[in-house]
């Protein structure tokens, strides 16, 4: 074993976390000295580019494949390669590890629903920012645990505003033809959550327009609209919990199922607990 040089891979983390990029960094944690493979070299795979080298080419492009793959699905993993070329039983096993920025909730409306979404979001680790036209709505004195509260235009703003494959989008709006500005802005960029709130027939309705003027189907169809998960939620908090709900589903991979469901698991009978 010997030293590994990170000055390329350090300089490529700390590029990407200063972006909000997903990364993988990839890790040789076990390899024969048959293999010619370090323990400890690393292969940094970010949204655009791949940079150092595990020390073999054909093993390069296999990490790199499965390093994307995690990062796609926001799950580390350990993986174990036959060394392309090298000799039996030449097994190199591969930690990828997923980093992700600070997870960032974009709240689009600052009506009733987004007060309690706001506290949620922060509650549970995301980047907060809320967005609204009204300066009586957009305050900080209305959402104090906000990373960030925008009185403006949504329309100037969201042209302007950095999304990434981190970025939750919740788009909680007054009326219909601002959630209409707000996804032609949006629906092409970069996020991992967008959803519209609404009735089925207005969600529609939008969805109708939007195609009409040439967004593509396979896009519109990622809108979580009607948004959130169903919890016959009534009040304000109670909408917003649903949509948090939902934002973390998204999230962690969650199918959004009770955890008591019987396609999770048998249910166990009272009479075999009473043995």
């Amino acid at each position: 074993m010997h030293e590994v040089s990170l000055g390329p891979e350090l300089d490529a983390l700390a590029a990407a976390a200063q972006a909000r990029r997903l990364v993988t960094v990839a890790t040789v944690v076990d390899a024969p000295r048959a293999s010619g493979i370090a323990v400890g070299q690393k292969l940094i795979v970010d949204e655009d580019e791949t940079i150092g080298s595990l020390g073999d080419g054909p093993l390069d492009l296999l990490v790199a494949a499965e390093a994307r793959v995690a990062m796609d699905e926001r799950k580390s993993r350990v993986t174990v390669y036959d060394v392309p070329g090298g000799p039996e039983g030449s097994n190199v096993e591969i930690f990828f590890d997923v980093l992700e920025p600070t997870p960032q909730l974009v709240i689009i409306g600052a009506g009733h629903i987004a007060v309690p979404l706001a506290t949620y979001g922060k509650i549970l680790g995301f980047e907060v920012v809320v967005l609204d036209d009204r300066d009586k709505y957009a305050s900080v004195e209305r959402f104090p645990t906000a990373d960030r509260v925008i009185a403006a235009d949504f329309g100037k703003t969201l042209q302007g505003f950095p999304l990434t494959r981190s970025s939750y989008v919740v788009i909680i709006t007054r009326a219909h033809t601002y959630d209409e500005e707000s996804l032609r802005i949006i629906l092409d960029r970069q996020w991992a959550y967008l959803g519209m709130i609404g009735s089925r027939r207005r969600v529609q309705t939008v969805l109708r327009i939007l195609g009409a003027e040439g967004f593509d189907e396979e896009r519109l169809r990622m809108i979580r609209a009607p948004i959130g998960l169903d919890l016959a939620s009534e009040t304000p908090e109670e909408i917003a919990l649903s949509i948090m709900a939902e934002v973390v589903a998204v999230r962690r991979g969650g199918s959004g199922e009770p955890l008591s469901s019987p396609s999770r698991f048998r249910p166990i009978a009272v009479s075999e607990v009473a043995k």
